[in-house]
């Protein structure tokens, strides 16, 4: 019994002394969106791959970027548009899987006088949006789709929050489909989304990013990282919101559950390409890239525009 015990202890120890510590760091503060990884770290399926993962709060998707660069953090969340400013600045980075096949920005308007297309922006309506921000990119990107340029609407530099739009500073504002509507809702304002990859901006969200580094020498890790978050993302797919939305408020406490599962909901449909299911989470490919690519230099982060093999490596989500 004693050398079954002391087998036993030995098993276990090893088994710890083989977990891979790895750093996730998000693109900002945790939600509803980031359930994923907070329900595959609950379950344990990160223990299983061998991982002992560390989720760090984000601060906006540059800072991401340097963080990653200086190979302070493993892998982050950033924008693919950023991503690709970083990739023509040759700042060691590359995504390994895409977490928004979309972009998630949204032109916010009332639901009893609602935006529904490009041009009624060149009329008499307000738009809030902070300049230099990704939603700002996000408006600039579908006003060019549109052949449209900024001055020819009636912009105004707000910050993040919906007040502007509440107290009818603005007619419309630029914000996130997971975050500025739901605050609205709470306030009670019926909104209506319109989403400028429905208007002409061809462009992935999100993505999961590392750095060349850490590509190089812990492929398999990553590889193992991937499978843990889409076994994640397809359980939550099924049925598994709730224990997800519990999983995240174990960990950020300070969080509202109902709130992260309004975020969670609407995050769902970004997962996959339209149409599509879970199966699909992490895709991205030559031609997704080649989109994204053209919409960073309507914008004007890009002048040439890096080679889609510059941005992206898909070989460690099979």
């Amino acid at each position: 019994m004693r050398l079954l015990l002391t087998l036993l202890a030995l098993f276990i120890a090893s088994a710890a002394h083989a977990q891979q510590k790895l750093q996730l760091r998000l693109d900002w503060k945790p939600g509803g969106q980031h359930t994923p990884f907070y329900y595959a770290k609950d379950k344990g399926y990160y223990t299983q791959e061998g991982i002992d993962l560390a989720i760090i709060p984000g601060s906006g998707s540059s800072d991401s970027v340097k963080q990653l660069g200086t190979r302070s953090v493993d892998v982050a969340i950033v924008d693919a548009l950023v991503l690709v400013q970083a990739a023509e600045q040759r700042v060691p980075v590359k995504a390994i899987a895409v977490y928004y096949q979309r972009t998630p920005i949204v032109l916010i308007s009332s639901k009893s006088n609602p935006v529904t297309s490009v041009k009624q922006l060149t009329g008499d309506v307000k738009v809030g949006a902070g300049k230099g921000s990704a939603v700002y990119q996000g408006l600039v990107a579908m006003l060019a789709a549109n052949n449209l340029k900024p001055e020819q609407i009636k912009m105004v530099d707000i910050g993040f929050g919906v007040q502007p739009l509440l107290v009818k500073q603005v007619d419309a504002l630029m914000g996130f489909t997971n975050t500025q509507p739901i605050e609205l809702e709470s306030a009670g304002y019926a909104a209506h989304e319109m989403f400028i990859s429905d208007h002409g901006v061809n462009a992935y969200g999100l993505t999961i990013a590392s750095n060349d580094d850490t590509i190089a020498k812990r492929p398999q890790v990553l590889s193992a990282f991937l499978r843990a978050t889409k076994k994640a993302v397809q359980e939550l797919g099924g049925g598994a919101r709730q224990a997800g939305v519990d999983a995240v408020a174990k960990s950020v406490p300070e969080i509202s559950a109902a709130r992260e599962m309004k975020a969670l909901e609407r995050t769902f449909p970004l997962w996959s390409a339209k149409g599509g299911g879970t199966a699909g989470f992490g895709a991205q490919s030559d031609e997704g890239w080649r989109q994204t690519i053209a919409t960073a230099q309507r914008v004007g982060l890009v002048e040439k525009g890096p080679a889609p093999s510059a941005v992206y490596n898909a070989s460690f989500l099979k």
